[in-house]
C-alpha cells in the first residue's frame, strides 16, 4: 500500500511538470544576417542561409535574390518587418515550411562634414583659402556594415544666389571664385552611394552651412 501511494505521488508530480512544460522544435533552417543583426531599407543586405538534414530546400521572400549557393541579398521595402520562408523537403519527400521575420530599420542619424569638420545645428566658420576644393563627406552612426559612403552630388548655395548643382565630393573652382567675406553657405541634397553595396543612393541627407570668416 505504501508502494502504490508513493507510486501515485510520482505520477501526480511528473504529469503536473509535462503540463508546465512547452516542447519546442527546433527550426531546420538558419539565416545569418552577414555582419549585423538588422535590415536595413534602401539597400542590399547580404544574408547566408543553410538548412540541415533535407533533401532539398527552396527559399522565397520580397526583395530577396539569391547571389551563390546559400549567398543571398535582401532588400526590403515598405513596412516594419520582412519575411523569408524557407520551404523544406525532407528525406521522406514531406514538406515543412519555416518562416524569419526581420525588423526593418530605416538608414538615420547621417553625419555630413565639410573637410572633416561637422556641426550639428550651427554655422561652421572656414577661412576662403581653406575652401578651396574642400571635401564633402557622410557617415551614419547607426550603419553597422564596413562599407564607404561616397558622396556624388550636392547643392551650394551662395547668399541670394541659385543653388548650384556639384557632381562629386568637393567645392569645385567655380563656386570657390563666387566665395566672399562674412558670405554664409549652405549645401544640400546631398546625395551619397554605398561603394560594394549596389551603389546604392542614400539621399535625405543633413546639410552643411558654413561661413566665410575672411
Amino acid at each position: 500500500m505504501k508502494y502504490f501511494v508513493f507510486f501515485q505521488l510520482f505520477l501526480c508530480i511528473f504529469s503536473g511538470n509535462a503540463q508546465s512544460d512547452s516542447i519546442v522544435i527546433p527550426k531546420k533552417s538558419v539565416i545569418s544576417l552577414d555582419k549585423v543583426k538588422t535590415v536595413y531599407r534602401g539597400i542590399v543586405n547580404p544574408i547566408s542561409i543553410a538548412v540541415t538534414d533535407c533533401k532539398s530546400y527552396e527559399v522565397s521572400g520580397i526583395g530577396l535574390k539569391e547571389v551563390s549557393k546559400g549567398k543571398y541579398t535582401l532588400s526590403p521595402g515598405s513596412g516594419n518587418e520582412v519575411k523569408v520562408i524557407v520551404k523544406i523537403t525532407n528525406f521522406d519527400d514531406s514538406i515543412l515550411v519555416e518562416e524569419h521575420i526581420f525588423k526593418i530599420r530605416n538608414i538615420t542619424n547621417a553625419v555630413t562634414a565639410l573637410d572633416g569638420s561637422h556641426c550639428q545645428n550651427c554655422t561652421l566658420l572656414f577661412e576662403k583659402e581653406k575652401i578651396k576644393d574642400a571635401y564633402i563627406s557622410v557617415h551614419f552612426r547607426d550603419f553597422k556594415f564596413d562599407y564607404e559612403a561616397e558622396v556624388v552630388e550636392f547643392t551650394i548655395k551662395i547668399s541670394k544666389e541659385q543653388g548650384i548643382i556639384v557632381y562629386g565630393n568637393r567645392i569645385t573652382e567655380e563656386v570657390y571664385k563666387l566665395l566672399k567675406k562674412n558670405q554664409v553657405v549652405a549645401i544640400y541634397d546631398i546625395k551619397t552611394k554605398f561603394q560594394g553595396l549596389g551603389n546604392t543612393l542614400v539621399c535625405r541627407i543633413p546639410p552643411i552651412i558654413f561661413k566665410v570668416d575672411k
